[in-house]
């Protein structure tokens, strides 16, 4: 097929209401539910679409006696469509922030953790320095953010990196929980033991093994939490991976990081799962069903400290090795945006403030495009 002009857009006199009919025909497949819904006639769009085809010198829509069915020329032009919507919306609220001075809208996406210390923190920062600024959070998790940032949906998350989206270059600039205490932590030493035997000698020289300072790329240490009536609450032991097989759970869906660790500790243990799992994604429904239901679930330890405070939550106590697997089940999290340069002023002055957050640290030079991650 020959090349298009680079200028067919002109030839086809592209309007802003050739983009409405796109995304509505992509949304409806009907002609007629389309026109309702943009206000016009039914010939309106005939003629509007007709006008695309001709400047594409394509067929966008294959018609059927119930309606239309995009192409793949059509498919391709309703998604740049809606994009070239959604980048117009955003360019008309960018010129109001800078009318107005710093106000406008701000649209963050969270994942759980940050919802609890960095999120509220922010808000409040926000509150007070900026009163005409409005922002909107939206959770849910790091995939589903991403998506919704893709889709210009949002302008900034916090998120953990998805190589899903590395072609998109996200920029990410990893967050950090700063370190509580200026000194190490030193273990407790260990004596040798006796030549010839397994005892250790206590007037043997101690070997003191090297002080360390906690890790501070896993910033969510993940607890195993149950509600405070939970017989495992009063036998007050240290339960083992194999203790943990015969209990009820209820757990986020199959595709969460913090789901498919979980499952693979027994699996790595050669231990089958645990029968009696329910799946549930909202926090209330989680929480309802532990309490009612003598269930347990996987938690970061910021959001259960959280409902521990009002006596919702305790901790469960499991083996030291056991804990240390799921301290590292979670990857570190971090603020993803299309491109300092892309943002608002409004969402530039609120990407400041999540960089100088209190109890985090966030290193600019080392933001990186997640291509090179």
């Amino acid at each position: 097929m020959e090349s298009l002009n680079s200028n067919w857009f002109i030839r086809a006199r592209l309007k802003h209401r050739h983009l409405l009919v796109l995304s509505a025909l992509g949304e409806y497949a009907n002609l007629n539910h389309a026109a309702e819904v943009l206000g016009i006639s039914q010939p309106a769009i005939s003629k509007l679409l007709r006008e695309l085809e001709s400047g594409l010198d394509v067929q966008l829509f294959e018609r059927q006696p119930r309606g239309v069915v995009p192409t793949v020329y059509g498919e391709t032009m309703i998604r740049h469509a809606r994009h070239l919507l959604k980048t117009l919306d955003n360019a008309f609220d960018e010129v109001n922030a800078i009318r107005q001075g710093l106000k406008g809208h701000v649209r963050l996406g969270s994942i759980l953790t940050p919802c609890t210390d960095l999120i509220p923190e922010t808000i409040s920062r926000i509150r007070s320095a900026y009163p005409g600024l409005t922002v909107s959070i939206r959770t849910g998790a790091s995939t589903e953010l991403s998506e919704l940032l893709k889709n210009g949906e949002v302008d900034i998350i916090v998120a953990r990196h998805q190589h899903a989206y590395t072609p998109l270059n996200f920029c990410y600039e990893p967050m950090y929980r700063r370190r509580t205490f200026a000194h190490p932590e030193y273990p407790a030493p260990a004596y040798p033991a006796r030549q010839g035997t397994d005892q250790a000698g206590f007037f043997m020289e101690p070997v003191y093994p090297e002080p360390a300072y906690p890790d501070p790329m896993y910033p969510e240490p993940v607890i195993i939490c149950a509600s405070p009536e939970h017989d495992l609450i009063r036998e007050g032991r240290r339960l083992s991976l194999a203790d943990l097989m015969d209990q009820e759970w209820v757990m986020p869906p199959g595709d969460s990081i913090m789901r498919a660790e979980f499952e693979s500790m027994f699996q790595r243990n050669g231990m089958r799962l645990p029968h009696h799992i329910v799946t549930a994604e909202n926090l209330l429904m989680i929480t309802n069903l532990m309490e009612q239901n003598a269930m347990l679930t996987l938690l970061p330890e910021a959001v259960m400290r959280h409902y521990a405070r009002y006596q919702m939550m305790v901790q469960i106590s499991v083996e030291s090795h056991l804990q240390r697997e799921l301290t590292h089940i979670l990857a570190p999290y971090g603020l993803i945006h299309k491109g300092e340069n892309l943002l608002t002023p409004a969402a530039q002055a609120v990407l400041t403030m999540l960089r100088n957050a209190r109890d985090y640290s966030c290193e600019n030079e080392s933001i990186v495009k997640t291509t090179s991650l």
